[in-house]
C-alpha cells in the first residue's frame, strides 16, 4: 500500500516547494557559522560556513570557505581560499587586524544586504547550475553592541551548500 494512502492523501495536486530565490539582492542575517569536517566525497577536508537567512523567506544560503589541509605549507590555492574568507570577513564589518580572534557570536544576528548570483559550474561541475554571495553589505547603522539577538531558524529554512 502506498504510503500516503493510510492517510487518504492525493498529492497530485500539491506543488512541490522551490527553495531557490531569483537572482538578485536580499536583505539577510546571519543564521549560524559553524566549521564542517569532511563530506561524503571530500572526507580529509574541512570548512568554515557561513549560512545567511534570507529575508522573511526563510530560506538559507551558506557560503563555504575551504581550509588548508596543512596549514603550515599552504598551496596557493588554499592561501587564494583563505583570502576570500577574509575578505568576507572584513566585508561583515570585522577589522582587518581583528580576522584572527573571530568568533561564531561575533557574526550570528548580522543583517545587511547581499546579492544572490547564478552561474554554471566548471570542470566536473560542467552543467551544472550554482547560486552564489557577492556583494555582502552589513547595516553599519547598528553597532555591534546594539545587534538583536538571533533569530530562531524556521523549520522550513532550506540550506544550500555549493562548492
Amino acid at each position: 500500500m502506498a504510503l500516503l494512502a493510510d492517510f487518504g492523501i492525493n498529492a497530485d495536486d500539491i506543488d512541490i516547494p522551490s527553495n531557490e530565490l531569483e537572482d538578485g539582492i536580499y536583505d539577510f542575517e546571519v543564521g549560524s557559522v559553524y566549521v564542517k569536517n569532511g563530506s561524503k566525497a571530500h572526507p580529509d577536508r574541512s570548512w568554515i560556513i557561513i549560512e545567511y537567512i534570507i529575508g522573511d523567506t526563510g530560506l538559507r544560503k551558506s557560503e563555504l570557505f575551504e581550509l588548508p589541509q596543512d596549514p603550515e605549507n599552504m598551496t596557493d590555492k588554499e592561501t587564494q581560499r583563505l583570502g576570500y574568507y577574509v575578505s568576507r570577513l572584513v566585508d561583515l564589518g570585522v577589522p582587518r587586524e581583528k580576522v584572527n580572534d573571530v568568533d561564531d557570536e561575533d557574526l550570528i544576528g548580522l543583517r545587511g544586504t547581499l546579492q544572490l548570483y547564478s552561474q554554471a559550474g566548471k570542470g566536473a561541475n560542467a552543467g551544472k547550475m550554482y547560486q552564489n554571495i557577492k556583494n555582502v553589505r552589513v547595516d553599519k547603522s547598528a553597532s555591534a553592541d546594539s545587534q538583536p539577538q538571533p533569530k530562531v531558524a524556521r523549520k522550513t529554512a532550506a540550506s544550500n551548500p555549493f562548492a
